[in-house]
């Protein structure tokens, strides 16, 4: 079903169609952080099914068919597309992605779009990973200042998810431990390494292996009574040498500004970050929308 918004000559809202595939991959393209893979057919194919090869559980995380819109444009291109799917057993609906080259009205049709598919219920909004990017979890702050601020125009109300940080290799200079062990994981595909002392892990990362020339770092913990001795910059030297010899160029790091676990200080590893070159590219937001506000509330 195709919908027209505001009269014949405006633009018309309809399902996501398989001939939309290359002015979708531009809207993706225009949207791409550094450090993030260009979206291909596969992955744009992956994300309007709901599937995330990068986090499973995201996947696991959705109810019912994801319904993924597009806004046509007055030329017959793409203007805008949103994917938004269920929540099992708490009625939450979910908004998981939005591309709008950055056009307020467009954004703002699209998330009513998105509203009025998925009912009254309570809505959170980039919550999951999906499969246009590389595990990257929320809506950047300040390159996507337009789709954030129709997002709050609707009633959205957010909270920073992480900092997303991003560096050339290699990089010169940065101390480094002895005695590192380092092990494969599964999954993610990628390195453990640990610095153990007397039988305790001290400090320890976990890092993938690059993809396109950039590794991704998931972790570094340094214990609380091991804090303040320069283990954790020491590490991080020798995690990024893996990632050179594994084939990086760049590196990044999605830096959750409220760990659950108490080991991860996410002040003193932003400093440690900043010490060896690291540059936030920007803040990654999700949003909530409670059930009962409607969009004339807001």
């Amino acid at each position: 079903m195709t919908i027209t918004l505001g009269g014949a000559e405006s633009p018309q809202v309809r399902p996501f169609e398989s001939a939309d595939e290359a002015s979708v991959l531009d809207l993706l393209a225009a949207d791409r952080l550094p450090g993030q893979p260009a979206c291909s057919a596969v992955m744009l194919a992956d994300a309007v099914a709901g599937r995330s090869v990068v986090d499973p559980d995201a996947g696991a995380a959705l109810e019912g068919t994801v319904i993924t819109t597009v806004l046509c444009a007055p030329d017959g291109g793409i203007a805008g597309i949103v994917s938004c799917a269920g929540h099992p057993g708490d009625g939450t609906s979910l908004l998981l992605w939005l591309h709008c080259y950055e056009d307020f009205p467009t954004a703002q049709a699209l998330i009513a779009q998105a509203l009025e598919c998925r009912g009254a219920g309570p809505v959170q909004a980039f919550t999951l990973a999906c499969a246009l990017s590389r595990g990257l979890v929320g809506l950047p702050e300040h390159r996507r200042r337009v789709t954030r601020e129709a997002l709050q125009a609707a009633g959205f109300t957010s909270r920073c998810r992480c900092r997303y940080l991003r560096a050339e290799l290699p990089i010169a200079g940065l101390p480094h431990l002895a005695g590192v062990q380092m092990n494969d994981t599964a999954q993610p595909p990628g390195k453990h390494l640990e610095v153990r002392r007397r039988g305790r892990i001290l400090a320890q990362a976990a890092l993938e292996y690059p993809a396109a020339g950039v590794g991704l770092i998931r972790s570094i913990t340094v214990a609380p009574d091991a804090r303040g001795q320069g283990m954790g910059l020491g590490l991080l030297g020798n995690a990024l040498d893996v990632l050179v010899c594994l084939g990086a160029r760049e590196a990044i790091v999605y830096l959750n500004e409220m760990p659950a676990d108490p080991e991860r200080d996410p002040v003193a590893a932003l400093r440690t970050y900043a010490a060896s070159d690291f540059t936030e590219v920007d803040r990654l937001l999700t949003f909530t929308r409670p059930s009962t506000l409607s969009l004339a509330e807001a």
